[in-house]
C-alpha cells in the first residue's frame, strides 16, 4: 500500500490478507507492535480496547485497501448483476446495494456491496482474502460483452467511522455531508486538498460511516462487526449455508424478473423447515481472553451439542465475551432463552445467554 511506511510509523502491527500486509492493530505508548502468541488474554487487546472504544464515541480511521474491487462496465452491465446477486441492484448513479452471490444450491459464494458509479459501470466491493474465488465466480457466469476489470491494486480505501465522522471530513472538504445531502447507502465524488475522491456511506461496524480516503485495525474491525451483528463469508457464511439460515433473507428479492443464480435452489428451500439457524451468544461470566473464543466451538444444550460456534471476540465496549454460531433444527432465540446452553472450550463448558439482538443496535444510518 503507498502509505504503508506512515502506517508502521505510527504502530500499525501487520498481518497478511489476499497477499497484502494490512493493519491488524496499533501499539500503545511505544511498545513495540509484535504478536505475543498464547491462549487466553492477547497482548493486542489494550490496542483493540483503546481503538474500539474510540470508534464508537469519537473517530476511527480504518484501512481497507486490500478489499477487493472490481470495475464491469456495458450496456449488459446491470442485467448481468441482476443474474448474479441475489437483491435488486440499484441503476442509480451513486446508489449501493448490499448483496450475495449465489451457487446453483442456494450457498453463499460472494458478500458483496455493488455501487453503480456511472451509466452502464458498476464496481464490486467484497472481502480481501476472497479476491480470486469472488473473481472465478463473477467470470464463470458473466456474458463476455460485460467488460471486467480487478481494480484491487489501483485504489486505495479508507473507512472513517464514528458519531465525529461526519464532523471530522467536513473538516478536510467543503462537500455538504448532512444526511439530506449524503444518505445512507449512496456515493459520490467529493474534493479533499485539492484531489478528487470517491465518497460513500455505508459501514461494516455499526456507526455513522464514510469511506473515502484514532487509527484502527483489523481487529477492532472484526469486534465492532459482532458487536452489530454482521456477518464474516468464510466464518459465519460460506458456501454451505444460505441467507434463510444465516438470517440474511431481506437480502433476497422475489420480486425482480429476473431468474437469478440459486432462485429455484432458494425458493424450494424457503417453504422448509431450516436445519440450522444463526445465533449470537455472550457469556454470563466474561473477561478478556477467559477463555478465549475462536470458533468450531460446540454449542450445548444442557448435555447434548446443538450446533457450533462461527465467530468470537472480546467486545470492550460492551464487556462481554461475544460469539456467532449456528444451532440445530427447532431452536430458536424463544425456545432457547430460557435453557441451560453452553459453549465449551479447552474441555470446559461455559453458560452462556442467547442475545435477541445485537449489542450495538444504535442507528448508524442517519
Amino acid at each position: 500500500m503507498p502509505y504503508h511506511e506512515e502506517l508502521k510509523r505510527v504502530g500499525a502491527c501487520f498481518g497478511v490478507a489476499g497477499g497484502f500486509e494490512r493493519p491488524m492493530w496499533y501499539s500503545l505508548n511505544g511498545k513495540e507492535p509484535k504478536y505475543e502468541y498464547s491462549f487466553n488474554y492477547q497482548n493486542w487487546y489494550p490496542s483493540a480496547k483503546h481503538e474500539t472504544l474510540n470508534a464508537r464515541k469519537n473517530v476511527g480511521l480504518f484501512d481497507f485497501s486490500t478489499f477487493s474491487k472490481f470495475d464491469l462496465k456495458g450496456e449488459k452491465t446491470h442485467q448481468e448483476l441482476q443474474k448474479l446477486c441475489t437483491a435488486n441492484i440499484k441503476n442509480e448513479i451513486g446508489k449501493t446495494t448490499y448483496t450475495h452471490m449465489l451457487n446453483e444450491d442456494g450457498g453463499i459464494e460472494t458478500d458483496l456491496t455493488v455501487v453503480c458509479m456511472d451509466k452502464n459501470y458498476f464496481r464490486i466491493v467484497s472481502s480481501a482474502a476472497t479476491r480470486e474465488h469472488d473473481k472465478y465466480h463473477i467470470l464463470k457466469y458473466l456474458d463476455e460483452d460485460v467488460s471486467f476489470k480487478d481494480v484491487t491494486e489501483d485504489i486505495c480505501c479508507l473507512g472513517l467511522f464514528g458519531p465525529k465522522s461526519r464532523e471530522m471530513i467536513s473538516k478536510i472538504s467543503n462537500n455538504d455531508f448532512s444526511n439530506d445531502e449524503f444518505k445512507f447507502g449512496t456515493g459520490k465524488f467529493i474534493m479533499i486538498n485539492g484531489v478528487k475522491v470517491w465518497a460513500q456511506r455505508i459501514s461494516y461496524v455499526g456507526e455513522l460511516g464514510f469511506e473515502e480516503l484514532s487509527h484502527c485495525g483489523m481487529h477492532a474491525m472484526d469486534i465492532m462487526r459482532m458487536e452489530s451483528g454482521f456477518v464474516h463469508w468464510g466464518h459465519d457464511i460460506s458456501p454451505e449455508e444460505n441467507q434463510y439460515q444465516a438470517g440474511l433473507k431481506f437480502a433476497i428479492s422475489y420480486k425482480k424478473n429476473v431468474n437469478f443464480i440459486g432462485k429455484d435452489a432458494l425458493l424450494k428451500i424457503k417453504d422448509q423447515k431450516l436445519d440450522k439457524r444463526m445465533m449470537m451468544f455472550t457469556l454470563k461470566d466474561s473477561k478478556p481472553g477467559e477463555p478465549l473464543l475462536l470458533h468450531e466451538e460446540p454449542i450445548y444444550m444442557d448435555d447434548k451439542i446443538i450446533g457450533r460456534t462461527t465467530s468470537g471476540n472480546y467486545s470492550f465496549c460492551y464487556d462481554k465475551n461475544l460469539s456467532f454460531g449456528y444451532v440445530n433444527s427447532g431452536n430458536t432465540v424463544e425456545t432457547l432463552k430460557d435453557k441451560n446452553i453452553y459453549i465449551e472450550i479447552e474441555k470446559q463448558k461455559y453458560p452462556v445467554e442467547v442475545l435477541e439482538k445485537p449489542l450495538n443496535s444504535k442507528d448508524f444510518k442517519n
